[in-house]
């Protein structure tokens, strides 16, 4: 067995990367010569980057550079609201999540709308956009209806049914077609729990501002069997980076029960085989450098995942609280880039974005505060990811500062 850890990264078998021993070398066999071989034929036969790109990301040689799909696959409204999804919908019911939402309208209505909603909102000329301007990741979040089935045995077992159909010929397209002929990965974001993990709209609940994810057991072995059922799909496709493995858990779900789940979700997709990354959320209260995540899920028992902190300066950051722009900055310019530094568990993958509860109206303050927030999250070696790519009907001329397409387009960003 050969014991150094050599060669270029982007060619290296995952045995060299993941199996380590005690004396902190690794062992493989020339099984892992065939493997560099192999890859590198591919590159030279059909000229394929984007297999080197991602085993680059998960071995830690490039970060993510990315953008979020939000309300597409999982409508919001207040980020869609010139969307057909919502015609003949009122403001209140809408706010509420898709669930609400369709179960407003019903199906013979709300099916087509959603439909034109998925096709019209993103595109493929998005993928073409957002790898112009030099990013490597589309951060796609689903919910748990796109696998079109319920095994759980419990709790609301038609639920599921509730939601317009065909969510996953879009995330089908867009991991099978835009994505690979644009050269990006998708990381796809396991936004809407059964049971709802934070009771926000953006999680689709029955039962909105209520959280019942990790009361029940059948919500969490849905997840389970979502989470797998994705990573099966797309394991073989060369754009499939991997699964976030539940977005923004809320403050008061069962610590306990979140981090059991994280175990066997990773078990159970580790098992398939496939090495696919995956993202694991602490609680919302604990995005930090302090705390019992630090060692969560750490090397060398476990390998491939990154820890996502959302980190924004936006609610507990207004301006009737004292803050200004010039304290932002200086937050993310210190706080931030500390919090950062100081982490030494799981590499971060950081969600954020410049939009604020302060008054920017500076273009070169607003510009400033941005690169602040970069140099800060610079040192996160997972990456990052800005929430959001565009919002409906953004031609990217708006100064909506959760629009990417917009602050880019501007030279804000």
């Amino acid at each position: 067995m050969a014991s150094t850890t050599c060669g270029t990264p982007i060619y290296q078998a995952p045995e060299i990367e993941i199996n380590h021993t005690n004396d902190g070398r690794t062992r493989y066999d020339n099984k892992a010569d065939m493997w560099s071989i192999g890859i590198m034929c591919m590159h030279c036969f059909i000229g394929a980057i984007k297999f080197d790109i991602k085993q680059a990301i998960k071995g830690g040689t490039m970060p993510i550079r990315g953008t979020s799909l939000g309300g597409w696959l999982v409508a919001e409204r207040w980020m869609t609201g010139g969307s057909p999804a919502w015609n003949g919908v009122p403001d209140n019911v809408a706010n509420q999540g898709e669930y609400v939402t369709m179960k407003h309208l019903g199906h013979a209505n709300a099916d087509d709308q959603f439909n034109r909603h998925r096709s019209t909102f993103i595109t493929e000329q998005d993928f073409k956009d957002i790898a112009a301007a030099g990013l490597n990741t589309v951060r796609i979040p689903v919910g748990y209806w796109i696998t079109g089935f319920d095994n759980s045995g419990g709790g609301d077992p038609d639920g599921w049914k509730v939601y317009a159909p065909g969510a996953i010929n879009y995330l089908d397209k867009a991991i099978r077609e835009w994505a690979p002929r644009n050269n990006l990965l998708v990381l796809i974001s396991f936004h809407a729990a059964k049971g709802s993990q934070n009771g926000a709209d953006h999680s689709a609940p029955q039962n909105p501002g209520q959280v019942y994810w990790s009361s029940y057991p059948e919500n969490v072995n849905n997840t389970l069997d979502a989470v797998e059922w994705l990573a099966r799909r797309y394991n073989n496709d060369v754009s499939f980076l991997g699964i976030g493995l539940l977005n923004a858990p809320r403050w008061d779900i069962n610590e306990n029960v979140l981090k059991q789940y994280y175990y066997d979700a990773y078990g159970r997709i580790r098992a398939i085989p496939s090495d696919c990354l995956l993202t694991t959320s602490p609680l919302r209260s604990e995005p930090k450098a302090s705390g019992n995540w630090n060692s969560f899920m750490s090397p060398p028992g476990w390998h491939g995942i990154r820890q996502e902190w959302h980190r924004y300066q936006v609610w507990g950051f207004e301006g009737s609280g004292g803050w200004t722009a010039q304290k932002l900055i200086d937050y993310a310019n210190n706080q931030l880039a500390n919090d950062v530094k100081d982490w030494n568990g799981n590499w971060l993958l950081i969600e954020w974005s410049i939009a604020t509860a302060v008054d920017i109206s500076d273009d070169n303050t607003l510009r400033s505060y941005a690169q602040s927030q970069l140099g800060a999250f610079s040192k996160a070696k997972g990456g990052w990811t800005y929430w959001t790519w565009k919002f409906y009907n953004d031609d990217g001329s708006s100064r909506n500062q959760w629009s990417m397409k917009s602050m880019i387009k501007m030279g804000l960003l």
